[in-house]
């Protein structure tokens, strides 16, 4: 007997076992690679066919009613299916895309952009894993939702890597995708969100939003965020920080909060008090919109703010007194904004007298004032700790461009320029563009601000003039004196608990 040229006979007492190997036909070879072939095909359309079910499934379902129903029929479910859906977007567009539109086109752009990418881009970065048995692993993308400017993918992250892995490649994913810029957040333990943003929303700019009748002081629009959506910030229980160089535009912020604002500073339900070291160049066209306002002396702008730290000791007295710990604003106990632009000249560059008072004030408001209604909004181009000493007591920080890569973190917080916020690198062709960080946030929001010119702040202060302490009369702290402002038609006043009468 022979196996492959060679006697079994030969082989004995030379030590060596030989195994006895069945030789199978060719067909049965053919036979058996077909169904090897045919169930790895199975599995791959079922797992594509899982993960495109928003393609897939709608395209079985025309199929088989095509087969079943016949074409009268499918066409009937078509046209019926485009009607419901196109009643949905137009009734409720928001919900109609996260739901619809969000899905389908994130799958394109799956298929069409980051599927053939995705291993080679993760490969290239460094974010794979090879195996001793020479198996390679890469993190999965387990859903991908897309709108006309970002694309969010959810990824589960391999065993061993955290965000920080992945964010400290964002810069060299953002190229292999061609993509503006990248960012990371996470979304729980082992899971991650990767922001690749193909558009940029902010390049153009941002007209004067139109404030709501009854403003929400919890959700006061104020610009564009870099997803195309309008961007909103709270006032209530926060305050506001605002650094950037010359020309960056710290007055966008200023304004585009003040004109949010607006129907409730005339109804009363928001009482602002302004400071403009500056001799009044930024706040004084909105004068008629401050019930208390000071720009040149320093003796005035010190006045302005003790006396808003003695009001707010009154208020907290009373309301310890009645029990309330949450604070409700309303026409008798209104949100009191103090507005300070350029706060420098105050903390650092005015006289050794007028920095302690103003810091012993600002200090107290900064430190107490939340809690029974009162809120700083300062603005500022030097965010350095000897300018500003308590930066950290601001919960909103908006960092517009700056001057040096060094000046982020002192804004943001410490991380924020390896996170992506880049402020230093903004053109100066695009002011009022920023990155806004909130205290509790990951991640900062790019956002662009909206632009008044002049003539728009002149006319939201003649269409929305503020009442002064007494519902009635404005005070100037430069001359002393008050001027009397009419109650404009048609103002909502606003009672605890949100009812609204008409003025």
């Amino acid at each position: 007997m022979k196996a492959n040229g060679t006697r079994v006979e030969d082989l004995a007492g030379t030590g060596l076992v030989t195994k006895q190997r069945w030789i199978l036909p060719l067909w049965a070879s053919v036979l058996a690679l077909a169904v090897r072939s045919s169930a790895y095909g199975i599995w791959w359309l079922t797992l594509r066919t899982c993960r495109a079910w928003p393609v897939t499934v709608p395209f079985l379902a025309v199929v088989g009613s095509w087969f079943l129903a016949g074409p009268v029929t499918t066409a009937a479910l078509i046209t019926s299916t485009g009607a419901t859906g196109l009643m949905w977007a137009r009734r409720r567009p928001d919900a109609f895309s996260r739901t619809v539109g969000q899905r389908y086109r994130g799958t394109w752009r799956w298929q069409t952009r980051y599927r053939r990418l995705w291993h080679p881009a993760m490969d290239g970065t460094g974010l794979t894993r090879t195996t001793p048995e020479r198996q390679v692993y890469v993190p999965t993308v387990t859903r991908i939702r897309s709108t006309r400017f970002v694309d969010t993918l959810d990824v589960r992250l391999l065993h061993g890597h955290t965000p920080e892995d992945v964010a400290e490649r964002a810069e060299g994913l953002r190229h292999a995708f061609a993509a503006y810029r990248c960012s990371v957040v996470e979304d729980a333990p082992g899971r991650i969100r990767v922001l690749f943003y193909s558009r940029d929303p902010l390049r153009s700019v941002v007209p004067p939003l139109e404030p709501a009748a009854v403003p929400d002081l919890e959700r006061l629009p104020v610009g564009v965020a870099e997803d195309g959506t309008l961007y909103t910030l709270g006032l209530v229980g926060r305050h506001v920080l605002v650094a950037g160089a010359s020309g960056s535009g710290k007055g966008s912020v200023l304004w585009s909060l003040v004109r949010a604002m607006a129907p409730a500073i005339a109804s009363g339900l928001v009482r602002m008090r302004g400071l403009d070291p500056k001799g009044g160049m930024e706040l004084f066209p909105g004068r008629a919109l401050f019930t208390h306002y000071a720009d040149e002396h320093p003796a005035d702008l010190v006045a302005v703010l003790e006396q808003a730290v003695e009001d707010m000791s009154v208020r907290q007295r009373r309301l310890k007194a009645e029990g309330l710990r949450k604070f409700v604003p309303s026409t008798s106990d209104p949100l009191e904004v103090v507005l300070v632009d350029e706060l420098a000249f105050l903390t650092a560059y005015a006289d050794k007298g007028t920095k302690l008072k103003v810091s012993a004030a600002l200090s107290q408001l900064l430190s107490q004032g939340r809690a029974v209604g009162f809120c700083v909004v300062a603005a500022l181009q030097d965010p350095r700790k000897e300018v500003l000493p308590f930066r950290d007591l601001f919960t909103y920080r908006i960092a517009l461009r700056l001057t040096e890569d060094s000046h982020v973190d002192m804004v943001l917080g410490d991380g924020a320029l390896e996170r992506g916020a880049a402020c230093h690198r903004i053109p100066d062709s695009f002011p009022g563009i920023g990155y806004v960080h909130v205290d509790g946030a990951v991640e900062p929001v790019r956002v662009r601000f909206s632009y008044l010119a002049d003539q728009d702040i002149r006319d939201l202060a003649s269409t929305w003039p503020a009442f002064g302490a007494d519902g009635s009369t404005a005070i100037d702290l430069r001359t002393g004196s008050g001027t009397v402002i009419p109650a404009p038609r048609g103002v909502p006043k606003i009672e605890r608990g949100g009812t609204a009468e008409a003025s």
